[in-house]
């Protein structure tokens, strides 16, 4: 679990930094917005597979878990000069960048506390 998170928070890192790198280039001639691949890819890079420590533990074959992958939809436009950056879209993109940040450290912060509490004695 915080393996994922920890993967997840630098993909994050990695696309706010590249959404603003579109924002800080929005009036240069020729320029292309970019973005980073989804993190699904990241993910297929590194596999993850479901543990069973107990025979009762539910056996899920390997079909059992499916992925969805959204299509990326058109460009919103690009000017005369060439330049296709979307400063509207591009703040969308930095919001909800930082709407899943916060999530994840909340997720992240909710397990560790959890983990804590279970040591407990």
């Amino acid at each position: 679990m915080f393996d994922v998170a920890s993967r997840h928070m630098t993909w994050l890192a990695e696309r706010q930094s590249v959404t603003a790198a579109n924002i800080a280039n929005a009036d240069t001639p020729g320029y292309r917005a970019r973005d980073v691949a989804p993190f699904s890819a990241v993910l297929d890079g590194a596999p993850l597979s479901l543990e069973t420590t107990s025979p009762l533990h539910m056996n899920f074959g390997g079909g059992a878990v499916q992925s969805h992958r959204r299509q990326a939809g058109a460009t919103w436009g690009s000017s005369h000069s060439g330049n296709d950056v979307s400063i509207e879209q591009e703040l969308m993109t930095a919001g909800a960048n930082s709407r899943m940040m916060n999530l994840d450290a909340g997720l992240t912060r909710s397990f560790h506390r959890m983990l804590l509490s279970s040591l407990k004695v």
